[in-house]
């Protein structure tokens, strides 16, 4: 019943993968539906206002709702595997049973991952530190386990989603032409003479790229990376373990 539950962790991650996918691909196949552009021409002041709202955020919480889920019950999928090990060796797994995740490879690391495994077979438990992050060295925010473990800690305090929305020109003024811009959360606001109108060409499709993460830290990740997280915990993780369960 247990292994049932685990492998359904899984399962509804992908389903959560796959919603995400089909969002995300109807979200892309519109760009321009993203964005709302209107002009003001002021007459008394002389001067045409362009103003850009960001129509799309409301899809976009959506995305990052989505994604959400499919990071906690991928990262749930572990845990659950983790606990079924620790029972081989234990009648009751303790609190700190977990599926360490590790960036750094040191004497604390080595004591954590102790702990959280104990009661599993030896060679599972090497099978985890061979799984470690530490295990690429400086590279290890490239690892998959790494990304999941972040990405799960970040939406325990808020949604993941888009943190770097960018655009090709969504509207571009001829060189010479003073431009004043204002910006105003999801809004921006141009203005330039209002008899140089005429050197403003629009663009009807901008291109639009989303990142899930945090930008200020320089974790940007693609709905590929989050497909790449997923086959390494269905292909790599999963079967390495599972395979010393009665």
């Amino acid at each position: 019943m247990v292994t049932k539950q685990r492998n359904f962790e899984m399962e509804w991650a992908k389903e959560h993968l796959d919603t995400l996918n089909v969002q995300y691909s109807a979200f892309m196949s519109k760009p321009e539906n993203s964005y709302l552009i209107t002009t003001h021409e002021d007459l008394k002041r002389g001067l045409l206002a362009i103003t850009v709202d960001f129509v799309g955020a409301i899809h976009v919480l959506r995305l990052g709702l989505i994604a959400g889920d499919f990071i906690c019950n991928l990262r749930a999928s572990l845990e659950h595997l983790a606990w079924e090990l620790a029972k081989i060796g234990k009648r009751r797994p303790s609190a700190e049973t977990c599926f360490p995740i590790c960036s750094v490879d040191c004497s604390r690391t080595q004591a954590r991952i102790a702990a959280a495994t104990n009661g599993m077979p030896a060679e599972a438990i090497a099978r985890v530190k061979s799984l470690q992050p530490y295990n690429d060295g400086k590279a290890y925010k490239s690892h998959p386990l790494w990304r999941l473990n972040f990405l799960w800690n970040a939406n325990k305090h808020r949604i993941i989603g888009l943190h770097s929305h960018q655009s090709g020109t969504l509207f571009e003024v001829a060189g010479g032409v003073a431009v004043e811009e204002r910006r105003f959360d999801d809004k921006k606001i141009v203005t330039i003479p209002l008899s140089d109108k005429h050197k403003v060409r629009f663009n009807p499709r901008p291109d639009v790229e989303i990142f899930f993460g945090d930008k200020e830290r320089g974790i940007q990740l693609t709905i590929q990376d989050l497909g790449d997280i997923y086959e390494f915990v269905r292909i790599k993780v999963s079967p390495a373990l599972s395979c010393f369960l009665p």
